[in-house]
C-alpha cells in the first residue's frame, strides 16, 4: 500500500475543519462572560441600544438583513457564479445552525426587552416583539452563512477574510439598535452560529467536483431557489417596512445572478453534447 505524499497530507489539512477552529466558537461565549461581569443586563443593551443611534435606522435594517435567511441568500446568490463551494458551505451552514436553534428558542421561551422593561425607555422600530429571545436567530443567521463561506475557504487563504465576522456582528448589533434582542441573545446566536459555521465549511469540502460544475443538478437547485428569494424579497415585507429598498437591490442582484447562472449551465451542457 503506497503511504500518502506529504502533499496530500497538506492539502487534506487544507480542507478541513480542525480541532482548534472550535475555540471560535467559545469567543462570543468569552465576550458574553465578560460584559456581564463588568456591564450587567438591562444596562448594557440599553446602553448599546441607544449608542447605535450614531446611525440611521436604515444602516441598522440593512445590516439586519444579514440575519434574514431569504436576504443574505440573495446577498451570497453570486457565488453561484464564482465560488458555488463557499455558497453550499453557507448554506449548510445556516441549515445546521438553524436547526440547532430550535429547541432552546421554543424550550427556553425567554422573554425579550419589550416584554421586560417599560418600551418607552429604549428605542424599538416598529413593531415590539416580546418573547423567544434566547437565541437571536437573525445573529445565528448571520454568523453561520458569513462564518461558513470563511470555514469553507483553504486555511491559508482565511486570513484576509476575517472581516466576514466583522460583518456578521454588526448584523447581530442591529438586533439590539432595533430593540429587539439582549446581548446575551445575541452573543448566544454568534456562539451557534459559527459553530454551524464550522461543520457548514467541513461538509462543503466532502463534495464531490462533479457537484460543483456549472450542469450539476445540485446547483441548478440552489440556482432555482435563489429565483425563489429573489420573488420572495419582491413580494413581501421583510422584518421592517422601510426595508423595501434594500429587497429590491437584493432581488436584483439574485435574478441577475440566476441569470448568468443558467445561461452558462446551459451553453456548457449544450457544448458537452
Amino acid at each position: 500500500m503506497t503511504p500518502p505524499s506529504r502533499t496530500n497530507i497538506t492539502m487534506g489539512k487544507l480542507h478541513t475543519v480542525q480541532k482548534k477552529d472550535f475555540l471560535w466558537c467559545v469567543v462570543p461565549l468569552v465576550l458574553w462572560a465578560l460584559c456581564w461581569s463588568f456591564f450587567p443586563e438591562p444596562g448594557l443593551f440599553l446602553f448599546l441600544n441607544q449608542t447605535a443611534r450614531i446611525l440611521p435606522d436604515m444602516a441598522w435594517v440593512t445590516f439586519n438583513m444579514l440575519g434574514n435567511g431569504w436576504s443574505v441568500y440573495a446577498l451570497l446568490s453570486p457565488l453561484l457564479i464564482f465560488a458555488p463551494r463557499l455558497l453550499i458551505g453557507a448554506l449548510i451552514a445556516g441549515a445546521i445552525a438553524g436547526a440547532l436553534s430550535r429547541w432552546p428558542k421554543h424550550v427556553l421561551e425567554m422573554p425579550r426587552p419589550a416584554g421586560v422593561l417599560d418600551q418607552a425607555s429604549f428605542y424599538i422600530l416598529e413593531r415590539p416583539l416580546t418573547s423567544f429571545a434566547m437565541p437571536s436567530g437573525h445573529t445565528l443567521t448571520a454568523f453561520a452563512a458569513l462564518s461558513g463561506i470563511y470555514f469553507a475557504l483553504d486555511h491559508n487563504r482565511r486570513g484576509p477574510f476575517f472581516w466576514l465576522f466583522i460583518l456578521a456582528a454588526f448584523g447581530g448589533m442591529a438586533r439590539i439598535a432595533v430593540g429587539a434582542h439582549w446581548p446575551s441573545d445575541v452573543f448566544a446566536g454568534a456562539a451557534l452560529g459559527i459553530f454551524g459555521g464550522l461543520l457548514g465549511g467541513h461538509f462543503s469540502h466532502r463534495l464531490p467536483a462533479s457537484v460543483l460544475h456549472g450542469t450539476s443538478w445540485l446547483l441548478r437547485v440552489i440556482g432555482l431557489a435563489a429565483g425563489l428569494c429573489a420573488y420572495i424579497l419582491l413580494t413581501s415585507k421583510i422584518d421592517f417596512t422601510i426595508a423595501k429598498p434594500v429587497q429590491l437591490i437584493l432581488a436584483f442582484l439574485a435574478l441577475t445572478s440566476v441569470l448568468i447562472f443558467f445561461w452558462r449551465s446551459f451553453r456548457s451542457a449544450k457544448r458537452h453534447n
